[in-house]
């Protein structure tokens, strides 16, 4: 099995990234549903996360190209292509 196509689709807004090659780390920012990034704030009152203002973080990456396939992150679907060639 080789890849043809390492690709993945936000399933919140649709859009898709795909790693084109080797160690090509492709990060997709949802601009539907951001993540709102934390912080860890340690005070007399007690220890807590608070939202970092204006900052988001990703929601999902894919990466490898046609060498591998890795993923990172959650709320996507696969649309990766691959041949069905046995090997040799």
């Amino acid at each position: 099995m080789s890849i043809i196509r390492n690709s993945a689709k936000c399933n919140r807004c649709g859009e898709e990234i795909e790693s084109r090659f080797w160690h090509d780390f492709q990060v997709h920012f949802c601009k539907v549903k951001p993540a709102q990034k934390k912080r860890w704030v340690m005070d007399p009152s007690g220890d807590h996360l608070e939202d970092v203002p204006g900052e988001t973080t990703w929601s999902f990456a894919v990466d490898g190209g046609k060498s591998y396939i890795r993923r990172v992150g959650d709320g996507f679907t696969d649309t990766s292509v691959f041949t069905e060639q046995e090997a040799i």
